[in-house]
């Protein structure tokens, strides 16, 4: 009997500690607070945010591309920066996830479903650099109508890559989701390359994992966590009336002729008290 419990407890630690790995695992980003213009250009406000990679081949021949991004976020969207360098040759034949462009996965109430029919809050989206206004979306009829028509992406194509400016409306993303600080999505991005006239994409890139199963399964996503709001603290009345710009600063010490002139009038007195006695 003894031998038999000593058998289950180890074999019950064995699944707390296996389940301690995959959690710490999971990778995990923060989307700072700010508001960026999104037009392709790259604001000073996206300086406030960390950089992450998407770098791990998912799919197909490594081409040596190299993507890093940042996320921010408002009280009314998610705003995503992703920068691709080393894809020399543009081709965009194919569907939505065959020719040069971006994909984003989201899972809004962080659920890790086993697919996208059962979650309304999961969603994919996915652009052609050169057709930015023509996504294709995987999810529910509700998860898609979730996003159809609220996001922007803007991409700005060069000779050694793209840059996407993207934002997707996701204040009342669907019911149950509270979209402020603290909020802790599920999360992925893909970029997809086709370096010639191929019927299909010749590579494809990730950050939270590097099987090519995130259009299937929700559950491999990363985490993105909305970072609180800087704190900016307002001047009170009275910090203001102590202020070093308003307070009047007294002398430390008084003039000698001052302290001369007192000593001579107490002295005077006093003489004068001596003699009417």
């Amino acid at each position: 009997m003894k031998k038999t419990s000593t058998v289950l407890a180890c074999l019950l630690l064995s699944m707390l500690c296996a389940s301690a790995v995959l959690a710490d695992d999971v990778p995990h980003a923060n989307a700072a607070y700010g508001t960026p213009v999104v037009d392709g250009q790259i604001d000073e406000v996206w300086a406030n945010a960390e950089t992450y990679t998407a770098s791990a081949l998912k799919d197909g021949t490594e081409e040596g591309i190299t993507t890093e991004w940042k996320a921010l976020w408002d009280e009314k969207n998610l705003y995503v920066l992703v920068e691709t360098k080393g894809d020399t040759k543009h081709f965009f034949n194919g569907d939505q996830s065959w020719g040069d462009g971006v994909e984003l996965y989201i899972d809004a109430l962080n659920n890790d479903p086993e697919d996208f029919a059962t979650d309304d809050g999961v969603v994919q989206i996915g652009v052609k650099a050169n057709a930015t206004t023509d996504a294709a979306y995987m999810g529910t009829e509700t998860a898609i109508a979730n996003i159809e028509g609220k996001y922007q992406i803007v991409a700005v194509e060069n000779a050694d890559g793209y840059t996407y400016e993207i934002s997707i409306a996701m204040a009342d993303f669907c019911s149950g989701f509270h979209f402020k600080e603290g909020t802790v999505l599920g999360f992925d991005i893909q970029i997809n390359s086709k370096s010639d006239d191929a019927e299909s994409r010749t590579s494809a890139y990730g950050w939270a994992h590097t099987t090519n199963i995130g259009w299937q399964y929700p559950y491999v996503f990363g985490d993105l966590e909305l970072a609180p709001a800087p704190v900016v603290e307002a001047e009170t009345e009275a910090e203001v009336a102590i202020s070093p710009d308003t307070a009047t600063t007294a002398p430390a010490t008084f003039d000698a002729g001052v302290l001369a002139a007192l000593a001579a009038i107490v002295s005077a007195a006093g003489f004068a008290l001596s003699k009417k006695h």
